[in-house]
């Protein structure tokens, strides 16, 4: 374990997964999160199964000093037989048992994908109330696609599907309830249904406990920037709205602003807080 010491009160405590390739957006986004919450001192605990100590002092020098990384090292034979494809290799199963393997002493934390920026503040997304749920989260679909897969993976109409890239995550009540022999048992068994296996997981087990929060301030995408645009002509998202009013953008899908084919309005975004490695 390699850590950066820090002084600042008011800590967070910040998970992530990552494997080797995606470093440079990782440091990214964590950049966009310590610039913009200057007054919180972050624990980040980064779960992992192939980052070497190379990678781990590069990392180090990278951060700023009110990040404070802790290092999860996984496993991956305990997902042997669970499905992947390219895109989501073993990594997207981590935030599920993330509960198993905190530490007793976290009781929430955010979960936050690498491809992504954290625009502004988050402080009252951090402090806010659980209201009995497992997950603070936002959906990205509407009623048919809700509809759709809780016949998919019949559950009842009270289950929510979230988009897991953004997260609050209710530590100290879901380690007694996450039981991970079930939840390997159903994957293996239904891996042919499941689209999104994490997000399905989640879906399946937990998605009638989940407080539904505003995708445009907390997870806002090019995607659905064009598809809100759409719906409401007359008032469209556009760079000065999100100027004011975003908190988190998240980079969905393979639109993303590294690469020479993105397209969207958000990529300057990017690029004010890009590290290179």
């Amino acid at each position: 374990m390699i850590e950066n010491p820090t002084t600042k009160d008011n800590k967070k405590n910040i998970l992530v997964n990552i494997n080797s390739s995606y470093i440079p957006y990782f440091l990214t986004m964590i950049n966009s999160l310590a610039v913009n919450n200057q007054e919180s001192n972050f624990d980040v605990y980064v779960m992992h199964s192939n980052l070497s100590n190379e990678d781990k002092a590069k990392i180090l020098t990278r951060v700023k000093p009110n990040i404070n990384l802790i290092y999860i090292e996984m496993d991956n034979s305990l997902f042997k037989g669970a499905p992947t494809v390219k895109r989501y290799p073993y990594e997207i199963y981590y935030r599920i048992f993330a509960s198993t393997m905190l530490p007793e002493t976290v009781d929430r934390i955010l979960y936050l994908d690498s491809d992504l920026i954290v625009h502004n503040n988050i402080d009252e997304l951090y402090n806010m109330n659980f209201e009995g749920n497992l997950f603070i989260a936002c959906t990205q679909i509407r009623s048919f696609l809700q509809w759709f897969n809780r016949v998919r993976l019949t559950v009842d109409k009270n289950h929510y599907y979230i988009n897991t890239g953004v997260m609050m995550m209710n530590i100290k009540e879901l380690r007694p309830l996450v039981d991970i022999d079930k939840i390997f048992k159903f994957i293996r068994r239904n891996g042919w249904r499941m689209c999104l296996y994490d997000q399905d997981v989640i879906f399946k087990f937990f998605g009638d406990r989940v407080r539904l929060i505003d995708p445009k301030i907390y997870n806002l995408s090019d995607r659905y920037i064009t598809l809100y645009n759409m719906r409401r002509p007359k008032h469209k998202i556009n760079s000065d709205w999100v100027e004011n009013n975003n908190k988190i953008i998240h980079y969905l899908g393979t639109n993303k602003p590294w690469k020479d084919n993105y397209k969207g309005i958000l990529k300057k975004y990017y690029d004010k807080y890009k590290i290179d490695v």
